[in-house]
């Protein structure tokens, strides 16, 4: 089925995003996703041979990490919140030489210098809400890339078990109010002073006819006796592609596909196994596109 052919949001979620910034550290240090993403894309920026893009930059959690060895990264965003994070994490470890951050639209980001890898980590792709949104922005990928640069970017996996864990309301996180360090809903509690805690909790609203999502959290502020005192709301819009349909715009785009993972241990991708789907593609280089022309 195709993604819902709906008004489309700027790039990354740019307006959502800087009303979730505050609590973005909290929500990546809880996610399932983030502690395997994060050497598989840094290992994959410092193989690079020139120039490393990543789209969706955020708060710098990748793009820091590889700055902090030696990597040059260019961070793309659209959100002015989330790059102010990035600048402010990069400060602090130093390394803010090492990273050019640039407020811009995946779709129509320019480059001065054509990359050797253009990376869109946790599941970003997924904030271009409709098919030609995801299409212009891979075309604009290639059109940045140098003959033979790679693509790389990974997608949801939706399976039933997956939606219907999405549908549940969930307790993400309870942190002291004065704190930004989380404790997971399923992990032991730790000993707090009698302050305000906060709890971070988070259900979607999945519509699997139009491959598209909400992610609606919340936080509670809840006063030491257990009375609440303020609750705040925020949502994420979200779509995903069934791993036919990212082939597909990827060929379709001129990109050869290198490979499709299946989790972030590269694991060959096998619908019987996979929790990702985790995309290598490529740019032909120019003698792969005359020889294609001459065959």
């Amino acid at each position: 089925m195709p993604v819902a052919d709906a008004p489309s949001v700027p790039a990354g979620g740019a307006h959502e995003y800087d009303h979730f910034a505050d609590i973005y550290d909290v929500w990546t240090e809880t996610a399932a996703s983030t502690q395997a993403n994060l050497p598989f894309y840094v290992d994959a920026y410092l193989a690079a041979q020139g120039p490393v893009v990543e789209l969706g930059v955020g708060d710098g959690r990748v793009a820091v990490r590889a700055a902090a060895r030696g990597c040059p990264v260019i961070g793309v965003d659209a959100s002015t919140a989330m790059l102010d994070l990035c600048r402010a994490r990069a400060t602090r470890e130093g390394v803010t030489d090492r990273v050019d951050l640039r407020q811009a639209d995946f779709r129509d980001f320019t480059l001065t210098e054509p990359a050797d890898l253009i990376a869109l980590p946790y599941h970003s792709i997924g904030h271009l809400t409709t098919l030609d949104d995801k299409r212009r922005a891979l075309h604009q990928v290639f059109s940045q890339l140098r003959p033979g640069g790679r693509f790389i970017f990974d997608d949801f996996l939706m399976t039933p078990a997956l939606i219907t864990q999405m549908r549940q309301v969930q307790l993400r996180a309870m942190y002291p109010s004065s704190s930004s360090s989380p404790t997971p809903a399923s992990g032991s509690s730790a000993s707090r002073p009698p302050e305000q805690d906060t709890f971070l909790w988070v259900t979607s609203l999945v519509d699997e006819s139009s491959q598209s999502l909400t992610v609606v959290t919340w936080e509670d502020l809840v006063h030491p006796d257990g009375r609440l005192d303020t609750r705040r709301y925020r949502r994420l819009s979200l779509s995903w592609l069934l791993p036919a349909q990212a082939r597909q715009l990827l060929e379709e785009t001129g990109f050869e596909v290198e490979a499709c993972f299946g989790d972030f241990h590269r694991t060959p991708f096998a619908d019987t196994t996979a929790v990702e789907q985790v995309w290598i593609a490529r740019r032909p280089a120019a003698d792969d596109a005359h020889a294609s022309t001459t065959t």
